[in-house]
């Protein structure tokens, strides 16, 4: 027993980048090309400060007052092409989209780490306060699973207009002993993202929402991100697993109304 425990031990520590980062299955540049033309995106490659270039896209929304944008963070198998929904609902509300791939996913080079994510993160912020010029109280940072660590993050860094953190964890470090129960993994994990312990640092207005259903992320990590960031307001939706679509129907307009609060269209 102990030889077979330590032999997972070696092989979860060997592969946790790739359990943590697997990245989008069958997603190419010619695809990546191909749908941005479909929906008039605008493809980006941004120059992060350690070297590494990042896929992103811009979505362009029709502009009735300041330039308001959702900086968005995806999963950790997912893609810009994860969110083409989201992203029509809130073009069609006025706010400008902006979405990037990790380091090491499609198009973008390097190899993810938290730390290279924080980075990826710093580099997106950039370009949405200074190349497009969008005053930062008038962004809304949004992430989705492991994104909503890598959006903690960089709340916790910058003066964002607001903070969506959807179906995401308390740290992957909770979320690891849930699933690997019987490995030691506060020692064994590299990358952690304890958004649990932003909570403090983040100033602006947060909404949580979660699945009840969420097979992978249990919903008691969104009832305690709630708590613990004193969140404006907590969504839990009855039978929502962690990859159903959560802000839909009635969902999507209370998502709306929450960033339209945070960051009116006009001032």
């Amino acid at each position: 027993a102990a030889v077979t425990l330590g032999l997972t031990m070696g092989l979860f520590s060997q592969f946790q980048t790739q359990m943590i980062f697997p990245g989008p299955e069958g997603v190419s540049p010619e695809l990546l090309r191909r749908v941005a033309g479909q929906v008039g995106a605008t493809e980006l490659q941004l120059a992060t400060e350690d070297g590494e270039t990042l896929y992103a896209w811009y979505r362009n929304a029709v502009q009735t007052g300041p330039r308001r944008v959702v900086l968005y963070f995806h999963g950790n198998a997912s893609s810009v092409l994860g969110q083409i929904e989201l992203q029509n609902l809130l073009l069609t509300e006025g706010w400008d989209f902006v979405e990037i791939h990790y380091r090491g996913y499609p198009g973008s080079t390097g190899t993810p780490s938290e730390a290279g994510l924080r980075k990826d993160a710093q580099a997106a912020w950039r370009y949405v306060t200074e190349e497009l010029g969008a005053d930062a109280s008038h962004v809304a940072i949004h992430g989705r699973s492991l994104g909503g660590g890598v959006a903690a993050q960089l709340a916790a860094s910058v003066d964002a207009g607001a903070l969506v953190l959807e179906s995401t964890f308390t740290s992957v470090v909770d979320l690891a002993k849930e699933h690997y129960w019987f490995l030691p993994m506060g020692r064994l994990l590299e990358h952690r993202f304890l958004t649990r312990e932003l909570a403090g640092e983040v100033s602006c207005p947060i909404l949580v929402a979660h699945g009840s259903a969420d097979s992978i992320i249990d919903v008691q990590h969104g009832r305690e991100l709630a708590r613990l960031f004193h969140a404006e307001q907590y969504m839990e939706v009855p039978r929502i697993d962690h990859n159903d679509v959560l802000f839909a129907g009635s969902l999507a307009s209370r998502y709306i109304q929450f960033l339209n609060d945070a960051v009116p269209a006009q001032e």
